[in-house]
């Protein structure tokens, strides 16, 4: 019997999502761990991987919504007999269904280095940086051939061997393959394939290539007489992908929710101390927990103490959570993405600070995993980095609260008449009003601020 591909569930309230892109064409092969689609949910893109080898079948094209679980193709086992029908649309034109196995296994050509805007982030492999050191290579002027334009460590080789295929066309000296949804956006938008260099894997144009080749300024001498991050002519950026997502469940949220907010200063000079101790007790682990690992680790343990807030509000009934685990939101340059840290209160200090570590540079890389993303019953969300003080932050639905960390300020005690400085931070609560009170959430609240203030209890 093959096996099923199911388009995976991220989340709790995922109840829709489309398969975005096949990286394997219908009947190409694929090896186990080897990129097999990208989804998109209503939260998040992610690429989804084979769990076995064999030949690949699509059942549904790229683009077609579906229900998580249900079966979007499948992979049969070398010798297995593979039907004329399988029962669905089938995704890939022809050309790319007749790709041989050894084109989709085959390592693409580095594309030319994109144009980049200072300061921005270049995404590329570990295996690929410590290459490109070990060969003193400038992975700044690298193009990347991996998902997403991700510099890896072929791109590196490539380089190093002095060959870039131009752009539209792939080592071969063929027409670079392109996604259907490619195709589509590219007749929308006028744009030539040809002149579209593939990020995808193999080379393969995607949906995003076509969006930056539409939305890149073609006259350099615009480009120089623009002022910095001004466009030298108005132009319309599709609302899609993960920005649309979020426009979309944060306007949900809101419509759904009875949500409101308050705010709680905390005397945060013990929490400070502690975190200076602990950073220079883990140095040599390479252990360095931040304010947020702080606020966390205080946030699950009174979470434990009041139930409520670790709950979510159905249209029959409450579910309050046998389990805590916190939601950590990473602000990427597509959008906000929320990976989870797994039973939360269950992990000592260390062991958080080292999780939300791996999670914010798996965020950031794009290595997040499925169960990453999955199982969070309440959220924080931190701006104080950018020196924000207080504001509103809009529930993950269908959790019943997140909480706003907000930066840490100079302010001043009074100790009789005198004047005693001190360092405090606001912490910023949204809580759905469905599920608990004012009073309640405000106990709820207090209870993070006393562990903050008592941050030896963070230790326990």
């Amino acid at each position: 019997m093959p096996t099923e591909v199911y388009l995976v569930k991220v989340g709790m309230s995922m109840t829709e999502g489309v398969v975005e892109e096949w990286y394997i064409p219908d009947g190409g092969q694929v090896a186990v761990g080897e990129l097999l689609y990208r989804l998109e949910t209503e939260r998040v893109n992610l690429d989804v991987d084979a769990e076995v080898a064999g030949t690949v079948k699509h059942l549904v094209a790229e683009g077609v919504t579906m229900e998580p679980g249900d079966v979007v193709g499948y992979i049969f086992a070398a010798g297995e007999a593979i039907p004329d029908d399988l029962g669905g649309g089938g995704s890939s034109t022809s050309a790319e269904a007749a790709a041989p196995a050894a084109a989709t296994q085959s390592v693409a050509a580095a594309s030319p280095a994109p144009t980049r805007q200072a300061g921005e982030r270049i995404f590329s492999s570990p295996a690929a940086r410590r290459l490109a050191r070990e060969l003193n290579i400038d992975i700044e002027s690298l193009g990347g051939s991996g998902p997403g334009g991700r510099i890896v460590e072929a791109d590196v080789q490539q380089a190093a061997a002095g060959g870039a295929a131009p752009a539209g066309v792939n080592a071969g000296g063929e027409a670079s393959p392109s996604s259907p949804m490619a195709r589509k956006l590219a007749r929308e938008l006028g744009v030539d394939l040809s002149s579209v260099r593939g990020t995808g894997p193999g080379g393969r144009i995607t949906r995003e290539d076509v969006e930056n080749t539409a939305n890149t300024p073609t006259s350099t001498v615009a480009n120089i007489a623009a002022p910095l991050g001004v466009p030298a002519a108005s132009s319309t950026l599709p609302i899609r992908g993960m920005r649309k997502t979020i426009a979309a469940r944060m306007h949900e949220s809101l419509q759904t929710m009875a949500q409101l907010t308050m705010d709680m200063d905390v005397v945060m000079d013990d929490a400070i101390k502690l975190r200076n101790q602990l950073v220079s007790e883990w140095a040599d682990q390479g252990v360095k927990p931040t304010y947020n690992d702080l606020v966390i680790r205080a946030a699950s343990k009174a979470l434990a103490d009041h139930p409520l807030m670790n709950a979510s509000f159905g249209d029959k009934e409450m579910t309050l959570h046998g389990h805590i685990s916190v939601g950590m939101a990473v602000a990427l340059e597509e959008g906000l993405i929320v990976p989870v840290v797994q039973n939360s209160n269950l992990l000592d200090m260390r062991s958080l600070a080292i999780e939300s570590s791996r999670l914010a540079l798996a965020a950031r890389e794009g290595k997040l995993g499925v169960e990453d993303m999955q199982g969070g019953t309440f959220t924080v969300s931190a701006l104080g980095m950018f020196g924000v003080d207080s504001f509103t932050p809009i529930i993950n639905s269908p959790q019943a609260g997140i909480l706003g960390v907000n930066r840490i300020r100079d302010d001043v005690a009074w100790d009789g008449d005198r004047p005693v400085k001190r360092q405090v931070m606001r912490l910023s609560l949204t809580w759905d009003h469905r599920v608990l009170d004012g009073a309640p959430a405000a106990e709820f609240l207090g209870s993070v601020r006393d562990y903050l203030e008592s941050p030896f209890r963070l230790l326990v």
